[in-house]
């Protein structure tokens, strides 16, 4: 599952190295073409969740769980991105940070730095924002893009904490949708993502749910919940009827073993509103 093109790994931004470097406005959306996710913070759950389903997804890897922005029923499709224009509403942090990254120093993880996807196709050194002036020093524009890349490093560390709360409470839950050609009968399963079980969230302790609420991750999760509306988005772009009674109120509870959440083709779609321009990462 990528939520960015496929890079080689940042390397770490530094004025001899990146000597006359600019950065072109990213005036598309082709470099998420092929993203069917992507990550998202808490503080974006109200916002993104009217475009798009928020759900959560557990890193292979680690084993751990992140939130993200659904874009897409299986991977490699992008149902935002239409001739390299983004038409998905909210576009989030995390893809607007790009080509940087923030890591932290791993000789002292007090201390972060900025890296930067070297082959990304919006690195020039012919037109764009420049991030070094001559002297070596940081542009203004950079600094602005700094601090933007610090307060998202901060709001990717608040929502760890919020989803490792959610998975110690066993309140994710793994769902699988399948969806049907109605003409063909030929099913798809859409499954590897996660949802807050509303049953067990309704069933915690009563003290559990106030140290949630006096948190603010009660409020979070409900905007999670809400935001599963939105499938019904994808589902129309797909030109798949969503249930009758929608899709979003049968997730988040525990299924039998073999028992989904099923969907037919529908008469195609309505036509899509004008595309939107995707912002600047600088913004």
């Amino acid at each position: 599952m990528a939520e960015t093109p496929i890079l080689a790994q940042p390397v770490s931004l530094s004025a001899t190295n990146h000597a006359g470097v600019r950065i072109k406005n990213i005036g598309n959306a082709k470099h998420l073409a092929d993203s069917h996710f992507a990550k998202i913070y808490t503080p974006e759950f109200s916002k993104a969740g009217v475009d798009y389903p928020v759900i959560f997804v557990k890193d292979p890897d680690s084993s751990n769980f992140f939130a993200a922005g659904m874009w897409g029923l299986e991977p490699g499709e992008n149902l935002f991105v239409e001739d390299g224009i983004w038409q998905g509403g909210y576009f989030p942090a995390s893809v607007r940070c790009f080509p940087f990254a923030v890591q932290a120093d791993p000789e002292d993880k007090d201390r972060l730095l900025i890296g930067i996807y070297e082959d990304a196709s919006i690195v020039s050194k012919e037109e764009g924002n420049l991030i070094f002036n001559e002297d070596g020093i940081e542009t203004e524009w950079m600094d602005n893009v700094k601090e933007f890349l610090v307060r998202v490093f901060q709001q990717e560390e608040m929502t760890k904490v919020f989803v490792k709360s959610l998975n110690d409470l066993d309140l994710l839950v793994n769902q699988t949708l399948t969806i049907s050609d109605a003409k063909t009968d030929k099913k798809q399963e859409v499954s590897g993502f996660y949802v807050v079980d509303k049953e067990k969230l309704a069933n915690l302790p009563d003290d559990k749910l106030l140290e949630l609420r006096k948190s603010g991750a009660l409020e979070v999760i409900h905007c999670h919940i809400m935001s599963l509306e939105s499938l019904d988005k994808l589902l129309r772009k797909k030109n798949i009827r969503p249930l009758t009674e929608s899709v979003a109120s049968e997730m988040g509870k525990e299924k039998a073993a073999n028992e989904t959440t099923s969907t037919e083709t529908a008469p195609p779609a309505e036509e899509t509103p004008p595309a939107k321009e995707t912002p600047p990462a600088e913004e």
